[in-house]
């Protein structure tokens, strides 16, 4: 899909964005350096939340995503799976995995989104997502999508890695798929849109207050990258390891 950089430009000085933004890592800067004061005991092996937005999809869901977190080297997991008003059997297919770690919340009406398909599929899930962080418990967050999975050792890594190094968001590579059975291999850095998938990311609680952006898609930016531009922005300690840390599968459905 070709991308209109000058309508992405009026868009912006539209709806105030230099503006808003420049005001907005200002004052995210404080509260983070506010909340890096507070003292935390270092736990071993803490809590780690990961959060799971999903919309009538069970299979996939229950197959795909849940089964490949279930599989997790590091155990010392919640998993908080927010259905955005889910109407099929989605919650009696979580109730069958009989594990207390899973919770299912459901949304009571479906979030609104915008009536274009590519500016829905920016912000598709932003509503159930913000739900499951408020409502997260873990000293570090892991975002995964209802259609893709994690590596066996996703969280172990990526963990590991923020903890060795100090840094509050980390992220990997993901293999994603372009055409069915087609893969490439995504992920670099410095922090780049296109080259972070929000399946490759582990980040810090601390970070929590950074919510999806509902309006993103006026920016010209997909919610998550808007979401971990914004943490960069607030200062962040950011870092990147060069392994393969999950599989992002063809989006199939999220322009519905």
């Amino acid at each position: 899909m070709k991308i209109n950089y000058l309508k992405i430009y009026f868009n912006r000085i539209r709806y105030g964005y230099y503006y808003n933004n420049y005001l907005e890592k200002k004052k995210n800067k404080k509260i983070l350096q506010k909340i890096r004061l507070q003292k935390t005991a270092k736990i071993k092996e803490p809590l780690v939340s990961v959060l799971i937005p999903t919309y009538n999809r069970s299979k996939l869901l229950t197959e795909r995503s849940l089964s490949s977190v279930l599989r997790q080297t590091y155990q010392n997991i919640e998993i908080i799976i927010v259905g955005d008003h889910c109407t099929d059997d989605t919650e009696k297919k979580i109730k069958e995995f009989k594990d207390k770690r899973i919770k299912f919340y459901n949304l009571p009406k479906r979030g609104k989104y915008p009536n274009n398909p590519n500016n829905r599929w920016m912000v598709g899930g932003s509503i159930p997502a913000n739900k499951a962080i408020e409502i997260s418990w873990g000293e570090w967050i892991a975002p995964l999508d209802d259609d893709d999975e994690f590596s066996d050792d996703h969280i172990e890594t990526l963990l590991k890695f923020a903890l060795e190094n100090d840094h509050e968001l980390v992220y990997g590579k993901v293999e994603r798929e372009i055409e069915p059975n087609h893969w490439e291999v995504l992920g670099s850095y410095p922090l780049q849109n296109g080259e972070i998938s929000r399946i490759s990311v582990l980040y810090s609680s601390k970070l929590k207050f950074i919510k999806y952006n509902t309006d993103s898609w006026k920016y010209g930016e997909p919610s998550d990258w808007n979401k971990w531009r914004r943490m960069g922005e607030a200062g962040a300690k950011i870092g990147f390891i060069d392994k393969i840390v999950g599989k992002h599968y063809l989006e199939r459905q999220q322009r519905e």
